[in-house]
């Protein structure tokens, strides 16, 4: 808008600047055309000149809207693979994005991804030694395979080159899950070649249609120390579902890949008959086959140290209590009236907890949690039931509510445990440890409980009222110390093995076999391989290890090569839950199978 001031004694009419202005140019719009002012208040044509008191307004050029603008995509950055380990960022669909929380960038610059990693994970990664950083950035590609089944983002560049758009299962029509299973199983094939020593653990279990699977898991690890974690096949057992029957399943599993079966050291099962059965288990028959085709070999077995805490705390012998904590549970949540009155009244109470938990009788171990909740609700539970007709005279005993607490106590204990014990490429002398640990603690509280101690039994001691309320739970603890030791005893035979691979410095020559004493002498006396292991630790170290030690680099690729369990088929059981419901049970196994490949 251009101001100009007109002289107040001038009553001609005219414009200050006479008949014609010319507006000076705007940028890069040339000047225009002179305007006639011929009338008397210089308005124009349009009527967009307008005054006021002794000033007139004249409108502004136009301006050019035209405007030069930074288009990011025509920068052509690039996402440069160094980035990757770096700051754990992958490119997804030209996005670079976080492994770690899965937050997008928007333009390939490596400024905005070392801010974001600096500012949000540094603290705790940057700690991490070279392969462990490695390590870290494997397994966050793998998410990947899981967000095929529903999440919106993809994880990995070296998934993304044979899932170019797989980030969400609608994409499945563009890339069937039969082709991405197909190149998933290519590159299974080209590491099985480079394993040096190889595990299988086995599980079965019954789908929506009553027909048992049978999972192939393998655990390989290559010349380097490279560990790998893979679903090998799943097989519906469709027979009598014998030992016979699962060796020849895996049998053709093994053979389908062409894989050695020199190289295989250990098999990890359930502890079923059918696994583990002296005479005509799987194991068994497994070791015959090893034995014929490779003499010398002595293929070990591993019942899966997961399950035995569950075997274990139902050798407690407490069903009096929980019987009595299921039903409670049960009879308030199933009811939609109930639950919802009674989550009214706990916060009406000001209660700890909205509600309660359901139990679930598949795994044992869900019961602490359960145990927990109901015993710091106690009160109101037996309020509740007791205003609506249905009292409970066990939530009043005293006894009972102390038998309640020390279950409490001991279900928390094993599900921490049980935690410790799951997870993906876990050595399986760490596992041991954890047990062996564990054991060491039972023996603990055993002789605690005996002295009247309840230190490490914090539920039960807030209802202890009298010297001796310990005492009475002392054979419990010795019947769950008795029944740990009988299930680790697979791993007694093993144990000199075990510690020669997790502590070789310290290690005896005289519990080492004959054939690994000289090289074991040479490792404990070269002290600059010490210094490597006092670093780095175990599994790392034997990245380090010099190949003039070819016969104990064997040994230590074996034992890191077995599985401590069989949690990984229990994750794929539950996926294969998650995925095979009523809606989509229909669906025959050849072509589930890409599917549990490519989520497992």
């Amino acid at each position: 808008m251009v101001f100009l001031r007109r002289d107040p004694s001038d009553h001609s009419g005219r414009c200050p600047l006479g008949n014609s202005v010319h507006v000076p140019s705007a940028g890069p719009i040339p000047a225009p055309a002179p305007v006639s002012l011929g009338s008397p208040l210089c308005f124009d044509p349009g009527g967009t000149t307008k005054s006021k008191g002794d000033l007139v307004f004249f409108p502004p050029p136009p301006v050019s809207r035209e405007v030069g603008k930074r288009k990011i995509d025509q920068e052509g950055r690039v996402f440069q693979e160094k980035w990757e380990r770096a700051y754990f960022f992958v490119e997804e669909q030209s996005i670079p994005t976080c492994l770690i929380c899965k937050q997008s960038m928007s333009v390939s610059k490596e400024y905005n991804l070392r801010r974001h990693y600096q500012t949000n994970h540094s603290k705790h990664y940057d700690q991490y030694t070279e392969h462990m950083r490695d390590q870290k950035l494997r397994e966050l590609k793998r998410g990947l395979r899981r967000y095929l089944l529903g999440s919106p983002e993809a994880g990995a560049t070296e998934q993304k080159q044979v899932l170019p758009s797989a980030g969400r299962l609608d994409s499945a029509t563009e890339q069937p899950a039969e082709d991405v299973a197909g190149s998933l199983w290519e590159k299974l094939r080209e590491k099985l070649r480079s394993f040096v020593a190889y595990s299988l653990a086995i599980d079965e279990i019954t789908d929506i249609n009553n027909t048992t699977q049978l999972a192939i898991f393998i655990r390989g690890v290559d010349a380097g120390f490279d560990v790998s974690e893979e679903l090998l096949d799943t097989v519906p057992l469709t027979g009598t579902k014998s030992a016979n029957e699962i060796f020849s399943r895996v049998e053709k599993s093994l053979k389908k890949f062409n894989i050695d079966w020199s190289k295989l050291v250990s098999v990890a099962s359930t502890g079923t008959p059918a696994m583990v059965d002296a005479n005509s288990g799987l194991v068994t028959k497994l070791k015959s086959k090893v034995a014929t085709l490779c003499k010398g070999s002595d293929l070990k077995s591993i019942r899966c140290i997961i399950h035995p805490e569950s075997v274990c705390a139902q050798k407690l012998k407490m069903d009096h209590v929980m019987d009595v904590v299921v039903d409670s549970v049960n009879w308030v949540c199933s009811r939609g009236l109930n639950h919802g009155e009674f989550t009214t009244l706990l916060y009406e109470l000001d209660s700890q907890y909205g509600s309660l938990l359901y139990h679930t009788g598949i795994k044992w171990l869900s019961r602490g949690l359960v145990l927990k909740r109901f015993f710091e609700s106690l009160e109101e539970i037996d309020s509740f039931m007791s205003s609506r007709g249905k009292p409970v005279p066990q939530l009043s005993s005293k006894d009972w509510i102390r038998d309640l607490a020390f279950l409490v106590d001991v279900t928390m204990h094993l599900n921490t445990l049980n935690v410790s014990l799951q997870g993906h490429s876990q050595v399986v002398t760490q596992m041991y440890d954890l047990l062996r640990a564990f054991l060491a603690k039972l023996c603990l509280w055993e002789t605690h409980l005996a002295r009247n101690n309840l230190a490490h039994f914090p539920t039960l001691k807030s209802v202890a009222r009298h010297q001796g309320d310990g005492l009475n739970y002392v054979p419990r603890i010795a019947e769950l110390k008795t029944e740990f030791q009988k299930r680790l005893s697979d791993f007694e035979c093993y144990e000199s093995e075990l510690r020669l691979f997790s502590a070789p410095f310290s290690t005896g020559i005289e519990s080492v076999r004959e054939e690994l004493q000289l090289e074991v002498i040479d490792l404990q006396c070269n002290s600059a391989l010490k210094a490597k292991y006092d670093e780095v630790g175990v599994p790392e170290f034997y990245r380090h290890l010099w190949s003039t030690y070819p016969r104990y680099r064997s040994h230590c690729a074996r034992v890191l090569s077995m599985f401590g369990s069989t949690y990984v088929c229990e994750q794929l059981f539950s996926i294969m839950k998650l995925s095979k419901t009523k809606h989509c049970s229909q669906l025959k196994g050849s072509q589930w199978d890409p599917v549990l490949h490519v989520a497992s």
